[in-house]
């Protein structure tokens, strides 16, 4: 009785964990757009690299981590494809995401474009028993540990959009849209963003972001983020959620360093004070070869 009562407390907090902290699964708050709308699949040239991690700070046993890898290039002046793996360990339970993206490019004026992006791969959901404190005196053959709720292999696909005008650009996307087993997810994100020539070597942007997130509450984001000479660049941001973020990074020729911070709410501060996130990427300024003799057709 006692077993089964604990378990019930368990995943009763691991899953009001889950899903109020779900949508930092596809966290960009060091400006990875490409993690959460396929429409920015070669949005730059050459081929491009990211790795991203985030973790909270604090000494908690198996604190939630995130962590991504991704790639994307033009393979030709109209298609681009992209590939990324998400890694999400919260507690116990895990998510693995891995997709292919594929985006199209409507060339409208020599100011203004339109990107169609689509994404779908394996959604891998896991229930890692050793990841509980003293699992050891669980019972292995206990049915609630073994049901196959918590352990699943879905195909998962999303769509979205990207406008391109002058210093404009409109970002909408829904990441989730479908999985197999699962009804459709209404996560949403929005974005607008505005780039203002202050200067010569200096560029800001604000911009704005909203999710729609199923289950709690939506959040709207405010940033500000100045760029000096397209090397040295700094973003600060306030959520509706009453949480703060603060970013920098900078770019030295191809690579691309980026440090994130965002700091608690009352809900989790007594957990941890924040969340940390670093971001690595790296351009390969001709796409190669292999890329451009891809099997799709040119157009």
């Amino acid at each position: 009785m006692k077993s089964a009562l604990y378990l019930l407390i368990l995943f009763s907090a691991f899953s009001t964990n889950a899903q109020i902290l779900s949508y930092d699964f596809y966290s960009f708050k060091v400006n990875n757009m490409f993690n959460v709308n396929p429409a920015y699949t070669g949005k730059d040239e050459g081929l491009n690299i990211i790795l991203s991690a985030q973790t909270q700070n604090k000494g908690v046993s198996y604190a939630n981590k995130n962590y991504m890898f991704g790639m994307h290039s033009k393979i030709s002046k109209k298609q681009a494809l992209g590939f990324k793996i998400i890694s999400d360990t919260r507690g116990a339970f895990q998510v693995l995401k891995v997709d292919l993206s594929y985006a199209y490019i409507v060339k409208i004026s020599d100011d203004m474009k339109f990107t169609l992006g689509l994404s779908g791969g394996l959604l891998k959901n896991s229930f890692l028993i050793n990841r509980i404190d003293n699992y050891q005196n669980l019972d292995p053959s206990d049915p609630t540990l073994t049901k196959s709720y918590y352990n699943t292999n879905q195909f998962a696909a999303g769509a979205g959009f990207l406008y391109n005008y002058k210093g404009l650009d409109v970002s909408f996307s829904m990441p989730h849209l479908i999985s197999t087993n699962q009804p459709i997810n209404s996560y949403m994100n929005a974005a607008i963003f505005y780039t203002i020539k202050a200067k010569e070597k200096l560029d800001i942007t604000p911009w704005i972001c909203y999710q729609n997130i199923p289950v709690t509450k939506d959040v709207t984001s405010l940033f500000l983020k100045a760029m000096y000479n397209k090397i040295i660049w700094l973003q600060f941001g306030y959520q509706t959620n009453k949480t703060y973020c603060a970013m920098f990074g900078v770019n030295i020729e191809n690579l691309s360093i980026g440090y994130g911070y965002k700091s608690s709410n009352k809900q989790f501060n007594t957990v941890t004070s924040g969340i940390h996130e670093i971001t690595f990427g790296f351009r390969i300024t001709e796409t190669p070869k292999i890329l451009k003799r891809f099997f799709l057709p040119k157009i």
